[in-house]
């Protein structure tokens, strides 16, 4: 599950140790076939250093330093392959939530527009009861990742434009459905559009022209919103529990990137640089507040905004960090395929890949 509980996870982080979590879940190894690649093979300029010791499966990492008025990379460090296509989890959420906030500068929207929560609109996991403001909606998709907030911004925001403008930002980027309408696809809630064969209509879906999938995920979304959030969740948790489980399926429908085109965006959003004074704000101090920043960087920072996404077998970790000089990094930590089943499992590693994220950035802003 994609959700990460701000609070949970900063005592998780402050401590820095995993009190009352269990051990990674004895689960059967994620075998993950040969996946798409999106833009150039990238070579960055430092390599980063060998991962801590409960990570497994696949992962991607990549780190820049960007010219601060040109977001240009001036020098890098990675680990694995940097342009493989894999799953962002809930990090895609700060990409709606901006998207929200410019129609709220441009008038479309406003701050307390209110959203509801139905039954149709409601996601997995925890959720925001009643009707609720666009801002607090917004805070909540960051700092809290409701996955429910999330859904009611992508759809205020209109869940064609979101992907058309993700799109149009980040070519290596995908956000086609809601989190609910991604989930309910897994578990085998969407026969009436994809077919009786899950693999089968996952694999035709995938591969449809651009204008052909956005139309059939529009179909999806909407397909989504005849099921309940416990409905949807009780699915989902049988597919990865299941004999269906393919990472196919998982690329198929969850949003996708590549870890360079993932930081190369988080360097031109997180900084909310498209936004008004107080959109702008609102956005940064949401991303500061967010997961998983270490407890005492190594770096001095100015700033230093994250988001965090995590579900079965997968973990993503990304931000956006400015240094005292002007100068911006960011990063997109990607792992899938994980041997660890369980999200709350997934999340028990942070502290330690997080501290290996700023050791990383230390050794890069060092090597200048």
């Amino acid at each position: 599950m994609t959700g990460l509980t701000g609070a949970w996870l900063t005592g998780l982080l402050m401590v820095g140790t995993v009190d009352a979590v269990t051990a990674a879940t004895a689960a059967t190894p994620a075998t993950i076939p040969p996946t798409p690649t999106c833009g150039e093979t990238v070579r960055p300029t430092l390599s980063a250093s060998p991962l801590p010791s409960p990570v497994t499966g696949r992962v991607a990492f990549y780190a820049a330093d960007y010219d601060r008025a040109t977001l240009k990379v001036t020098r890098s460090i990675g680990l694995g392959t940097l342009n493989a296509v894999q799953p962002v989890a809930s990090a895609y959420k700060p990409l709606v939530v901006e998207l929200a906030l410019r129609d709220v500068d441009s008038g479309r929207l406003r701050l307390n527009t209110p959203l509801a929560t139905t039954a149709a609109t409601r996601s997995i996991e925890f959720y925001p009861a009643g009707t609720n403001p666009l801002a607090t909606l917004a805070q909540r998709a960051i700092v809290r990742s409701d996955n429910t907030a999330g859904d009611l911004l992508q759809q205020a925001v209109g869940t064609q434009r979101v992907t058309r403008s993700i799109r149009e930002r980040s070519p290596c980027t995908s956000v086609f459905l809601t989190g609910k309408a991604a989930w309910a696809a897994q578990g085998f809630l969407h026969s009436d559009v994809l077919g009786d064969d899950l693999l089968a209509g996952a694999q035709r879906y995938a591969a449809l022209p651009f204008e052909e999938r956005l139309a059939t995920a529009t179909r999806l979304n909407a397909n989504a919103m005849t099921y309940t959030g416990p409905e949807v969740e009780g699915a989902i948790d049988s597919y990865f529990r299941g004999p269906m489980y393919d990472p196919r399926i998982d690329l198929a429908f969850q949003h996708t990137s590549t870890a360079k085109a993932y930081a190369d965006l988080v360097a031109r959003v997180y900084g909310g640089d498209n936004l008004g004074p107080q959109t702008r704000r609102l956005f940064r101090s949401w991303l500061k507040d967010g997961c998983c920043q270490p407890k005492s960087p190594t770096l001095e920072t100015t700033y230093w905004g994250t988001k965090a996404g995590s579900g079965w077998r997968l973990l993503t970790l990304t931000g956006r960090v400015e240094l005292p000089d002007g100068r911006v990094l960011a990063y997109a930590y990607l792992n899938d395929g994980s041997d660890t089943l369980e999200a709350e499992d997934m999340e028990a590693q942070i502290p330690a890949v997080v501290a290996w994220i700023d050791r990383n950035l230390r050794n890069l802003v060092a090597s200048r």
